[in-house]
């Protein structure tokens, strides 16, 4: 039969456990404030789209000239929060525009990535993080944004909570 351990024995290892449990839990806590912290750069990259398409928006919805045109408009926004073009042809065109100045406007990629953080749908890379892809579904001008992991983020979640600053 094995003895039974000294009280000083349990004692250290109980000191141990201790130990390694709040190392656990101190480096757990660094790490996520350290995600945390990437994530606000792509988010702030999303919301940037998101507040560029809310503007072409509304100019659309000012200038449209039918209800049946406002109703498209207001419908694309409530349904995917994108901006509804009068074609394919100019909802393109506009993606690209936004992908240029969004590019121009914010240089530096969120995460630290070397690739610009706004791209083209279609041109999207494999491994997404931290990109906000701008595509055209039928007239639609549509923005996604991927967190660190490379998850697609909830678009009116984003810009009803928006970013405080870009931190990179």
């Amino acid at each position: 039969m094995t003895k039974r351990p000294e009280k000083s024995s349990r004692i250290r290892f109980a000191w141990a456990l201790g130990a390694v449990i709040v190392l656990y839990g101190v480096l757990s806590i660094l790490l996520s404030v350290h995600v945390i912290d990437q994530q606000s750069s792509a988010r702030t990259d999303l919301y940037a789209a998101l507040e560029t398409i809310d503007q072409l928006h509304r100019e659309a919805m000012a200038s449209a000239s039918s209800a049946d045109a406002r109703n498209a408009i207001a419908r694309a926004w409530q349904d995917h929060r994108a901006f509804a073009a009068t074609s394919p042809q100019q909802a393109q065109l506009i993606a690209d525009q936004l992908i240029t100045r969004l590019n121009q406007e914010y240089p530096h990629p969120a995460c630290g990535q070397t690739r610009p953080a706004f791209v083209a749908a279609a041109a999207l890379p494999k491994q997404r993080a931290c990109m906000v892809a701008v595509g055209v579904k039928h007239h639609q001008v549509r923005v996604t944004g991927y967190d660190t992991q490379g998850m697609p983020m909830d678009n009116f979640y984003e810009f009803l909570y928006a970013p405080t600053g870009r931190s990179d």
